[in-house]
């Protein structure tokens, strides 16, 4: 074997099935969503506390001394069981094809056919009606559209019965980028 792989030692790309919500449906599902997403938040911010301790304890000058080791495990502990309850909740959200884009801010988007292009409605927390904007797959992120423009109809585009879509799977899930 040379510098290339063969073909078969490749591993086939990972792919994400969405649910196609429809509007009507998301606003259902907002109270549900906002229990999430604040438990979502709530334990991300507590996740980053305990980080922080770690951190801190780790630079402090000299050899740590005994309840310095001990606050270090204790907190390396608390980051891992919190991870691990972001964990749960992230499966739960991905059952409902919702993702979380931004913990800290409560943001959160969830999937939906605009004519035959995917786009999102984007969850906000902090707002009382939660659903606050959209945008398309192809927007950069922090595009936030006019619920009003949905009333508008798509352009060269026909309603598809398509309930769920296809999309390339984001690289390996995890809480390092949630920073």
């Amino acid at each position: 074997m040379g510098i290339m792989k063969k073909q078969r030692d490749q591993e086939p790309e990972a792919v994400v099935s969405l649910r196609m919500w429809k509007y009507s449906d998301a606003l259902k599902a907002v109270p549900y969503i906002r229990s999430l997403m604040q438990s979502l938040r709530e334990g991300w911010l507590e996740m980053r506390q305990a980080q922080q301790v770690v951190e801190r304890t780790k630079a402090r000058p000299g050899r740590p001394n005994r309840d310095t080791l001990i606050l270090l495990e204790e907190s390396q502990r608390d980051v891992e069981r919190h991870e691990a309850g972001l964990e749960e909740i992230v499966t739960e959200m991905l059952a409902l094809s919702t993702y979380c884009v931004d913990p800290g801010a409560g943001l959160a988007v969830i999937p939906f056919l605009r004519g035959q292009e995917l786009a999102w409605y984007v969850f906000d927390l902090f707002d009382p009606q939660g659903i606050v904007a959209w945008r398309l797959y192809s927007d950069p992120l922090e595009t936030r559209r006019p619920l009003a423009e949905l009333d508008t109809p798509a352009p060269a585009a026909e309603p598809s019965e398509q309930s769920s879509f296809t999309i390339p799977a984001p690289p390996a899930p995890g809480f390092e980028n949630l920073n």
